[in-house]
């Protein structure tokens, strides 16, 4: 391990009692009605299921996201990828949905034939199954838990990984247990072989046309090792303390990354296997997260805690106590401010850990949207299900399926100093383009360089090629009546004085300002 400051952090509340409001579903995100998707439907052209852990379920944490009225205490989210393929028209046309969402947070690899059998739940005879499983079975959620957040109050953890000379703590021993099941030729390899082997077996995967995707996982933490986060720490309080603080330090970000790594090579290679390859597609999801994982180059303290409300800064969910996510209900002020203490953290736990990884494989228990604020912490966020999502239909419109080939991709450009697309302040810089194949597209814009990631900011075009010229800027009448209501409408608004983004989005779908022609980025900046 490295060396670090040998000093006790004198800050008496930890990183995640400083948490301000977590984040919840971003406002303009639309969902369907919740339905059960494990019921069979009339006229499925295509059916295709999804199965596995919480990775492919998603961790509903209130029941406006819940998939399915948590059928099976599952936790099944609307935020996931399955039921974001179901919602996205540019792969289903008017086809009717055939998905079987039977993906359980909490399960592992012996739920997906034995167990749950989860592949009895995604019809007779599906085209394609999405799977994301072994997480669990290589006590990911667990090292999660006493590598950085000590959930348990009263347990001593042992020395924090940056300072275990020896192995003893908590941290080093789950770590090394971990690489023993991954690389064990006995172990992880010949669970997933075995798993495959049954599932290959079972009466559902019997379409002559069926393949099976295995995405894998994404790291959690930004690869380049930015030193700035070397010092910084999610751990609760706690009344039996080490001498040291679990900083993330580079060598556990890199300890972590290095298992998820293992486990997508071992899927990869199985998948790639000959045994396997005519069947198993290998999806590698890790890089659609790159510059969105915890601990990123340039990034900063309150974009780890999910503070960002449309979900674009780190694509997963960090741990946010319940009276943060609600706004109300903290059970002191001094919680409410963000200073949690050790009686209060206790409560809230209640004996229930970090994270749906530790589950106990069959679902139910703690399974409930009320304790998903600690069960979804280091899974993905809406984002994250996105990039997932669009790994997916990436695949298999390589693979050329019918309905994945027919579909328009949706190709969506930035910037590379304005990521979030706003234009404000921007230097004359490369830009890039996502094509919805999971490659990225680099081009250098000419003359203006918001031109073309602006309005919309969603275009077609061909992305080999440079992109369109920029659009001249219309001349803005600021006397004009429509200007005048413009500007009489936002005068009135009830935004706060320091939300910004609430004014623009009020200039956007104001009518006045769009006849005004009025460049609504100008009030964000």
């Amino acid at each position: 391990m490295e060396s670090l400051n040998p000093w006790k952090h004198t800050i008496l509340t930890l990183s995640l009692t400083r948490l301000g409001l977590a984040s919840l579903v971003p406002s303009d995100f639309r969902f369907k009605p919740s339905i059960h998707p494990l019921y069979a439907r009339a006229g499925e052209a295509w059916p295709y299921g999804v199965i596995g852990d919480s990775w492919g379920s998603g961790v509903s944490y209130n029941t406006d996201v819940l998939y399915d009225d948590n059928r099976d205490e599952c936790l099944r989210t609307k935020e996931s990828h399955g039921p974001q393929m179901e919602a996205d028209p540019n792969w289903l046309g008017h086809d009717p949905s055939g998905l079987r969402d039977a993906a359980c947070s909490g399960s592992q690899l012996g739920d997906i034939v034995a167990g749950q059998h989860q592949m009895g739940k995604v019809g007779n005879s599906p085209a394609v199954v999405v799977m994301t499983s072994g997480g669990n079975n290589a006590g990911f959620g667990h090292i999660v838990d006493v590598c950085i957040y000590h959930s348990d109050p009263t347990h001593n953890y042992g020395n924090p990984y940056w300072n275990d000379k020896d192995g003893s703590g908590d941290c080093a021993k789950a770590l090394a247990d971990a690489t023993e099941y991954i690389t064990n030729p006995d172990r992880m390899p010949y669970d997933l072989t075995k798993t495959l082997d049954d599932l290959f077996d079972d009466p559902a995967s019997k379409n002559p046309d069926f393949l099976l995707y295995l995405t894998g996982y994404a790291q959690f933490f930004g690869t380049d090792y930015d030193p700035w986060c070397d010092f910084e720490y999610w751990s609760i309080p706690t009344i039996n303390p080490s001498n040291y603080d679990p900083y993330l330090s580079k060598s556990l970000r890199q300890a972590f990354n290095d298992r998820v790594t293992a486990v997508n090579n071992l899927y990869k290679s199985t998948a790639e296997s000959i045994k396997y390859k005519a069947k198993v597609r290998f999806i590698d999801i890790d890089s659609h997260f790159a510059n969105h994982r915890f601990c990123e180059p340039g990034s900063n303290y309150n974009e780890q805690i999910n503070t960002d409300t449309h979900f674009d800064k780190v694509y997963l969910w960090n741990l946010n106590y319940p009276w943060q996510i609600t706004g109300q209900g903290a059970p002191s002020a001094a919680a409410a401010a963000g200073n949690v203490s050790v009686q209060e953290a206790q409560a809230a736990f209640n004996g229930g850990g970090v994270t749906a990884w530790s589950g106990s494989g069959s679902g139910g228990g703690g399974n409930k949207p009320e304790n998903g604020w600690r069960l979804r912490p280091f899974h993905p966020r809406y984002t994250g299900y996105t990039a997932i999502k669009d790994a997916i239909f990436a695949q298999l419109k390589i693979d050329g399926l019918p309905k994945a080939q027919s579909a328009s991709p949706t190709v969506t450009c930035y910037h590379a100093a304005d990521p979030q697309n706003t234009c404000a302040a921007i230097a004359n810089s490369k830009g890039w383009c996502d094509c919805g194949d999971g490659k990225r597209y680099i081009n250098q814009p000419t003359g203006d360089p918001c031109a073309w990631t602006t309005l919309p900011a969603t275009t077609s075009f061909d992305c080999a090629a440079p992109p369109s010229p920029a659009t001249p800027t219309p001349t803005v009448n600021l006397s004009s009546p429509d200007c005048q209501t413009c500007t009489t409408n936002l005068g009135a608004s009830n935004c706060g004085p320091t939300d910004k983004q609430c004014l623009v989005n009020q200039c956007k779908s104001d009518t006045s300002c769009q006849a005004c022609k009025i460049d609504c980025s100008t009030f964000g900046s």
